[in-house]
């Protein structure tokens, strides 16, 4: 009698044991443990590409691959308006497009990537022969070297501001770290400078997010870069695959390409699930509550929460030198 009860009861548990692993929070979960890395984002800094430039991300030549309404929502979630201000106050930017002092790089330091905003880094900068800030003469001499580099007299500087981030940001092509020392001294000595400028004034549009939210489960995640062993692998490409037999056939997904991390966006459209709703939807809260995904809805409605990681990335050397020293 024993053996029959312990025979059955191992039948048992090996059905139970199946049956969980059959289970669709099981195998989600199973998913994200093995192809996701927790995802957070970056404070804003210096450097723009720690901010997610959604202007930048949900914009036609990204989005060609996704389905027509799909791309039809997402091109109205930011909103624009021009302005044209002949007396901008240049010392409002806080971040550039572009820097030989930003990201990690062939021979990683600590550099502007690191500052919270130009200031800060022209502040941090070590002061070398062609870039000081002690006096008045240095403070003009890098004004005039902006002016032939990255940010000519001849036209106005197109500037973008962000509401979500409530900062200022230029798409430059040059003199990043002349303009952080610019930024930085007239700040500290009280020092005027005003450019001519056509400022966009970006915002994230509630109705748009609203009915992205009716049609479409959108979350931010982040592939794995390799397994426990060091060994690299194409994670993104098997999370995607769970997500297609688990929960639907037709999900479109997007990657930020102006962005200093790994993440991406993917959208599932509710009209075609293959998982009863409900089950998703815990399955989402479970999967947020472990910091494998966040809500891309929930973000756009107040973005602020979520820019909470400090950016940084290994150094060869403890020391921000002068970019013009070896």
């Amino acid at each position: 009698m024993n053996d029959l009860f312990m025979r059955i009861r191992a039948a048992l548990i090996h059905q139970t044991d199946w049956l969980i692993r059959k289970n669709f929070s099981y195998r989600m979960n199973e998913a994200a443990l093995l192809f996701l890395d927790d995802v957070t984002l970056y404070r804003p800094t210096a450097d723009a590409d720690t901010m997610l430039r959604l202007d930048t991300v949900f914009t036609g030549y990204s989005m060609e691959h996704l389905p027509e309404e799909l791309q039809r929502i997402l091109a109205k979630v930011v909103s624009s308006t021009n302005s044209a201000v002949p007396d901008f106050d240049f010392r409002k930017i806080e971040s550039l497009t572009a820097s030989k002092g930003f990201g990690k790089g062939h021979n990683p330091h600590i550099n502007g990537s690191w500052y919270k905003n130009l200031s800060s880094w022209g502040k941090g900068m070590f002061p070398g022969k062609n870039l000081r800030s002690e006096n008045l003469q240095d403070w003009q001499e890098n004004v005039r070297h902006i002016e032939r580099e990255g940010f000519r007299p001849d036209g106005p500087v197109n500037v973008l501001y962000y509401e979500w981030y409530k900062r200022y940001v230029v798409s430059n092509t040059g003199g990043s770290h002349h303009a952080a020392k610019v930024i930085y001294q007239a700040l500290r000595d009280n020092l005027t400078y005003n450019r001519e400028a056509v400022v966009e004034y970006l915002s994230i549009d509630t109705e748009a997010v609203r009915e992205l939210e009716a049609r479409y489960v959108a979350f931010i995640y982040r592939p794995q870069k390799e397994d426990a062993t060091g060994y690299r692998r194409d994670a993104d490409t098997g999370f995607q695959l769970s997500l297609s037999e688990l929960v639907g056939e037709h999900i479109g997904y997007l990657q930020p390409v102006h962005y200093s991390e790994n993440i991406r966006m993917a959208f599932i459209p509710r009209s075609e699930l293959k998982v009863d709703e409900a089950r998703l939807s815990q399955w989402i809260t479970t999967a947020i509550q472990a910091g494998k995904i966040i809500s891309l809805t929930d973000y756009l409605k107040n973005p602020e929460p979520f820019h909470v990681k400090p950016y940084v990335h290994e150094v060869n050397a403890p020391l921000l030198r002068s970019p013009y020293d070896s």
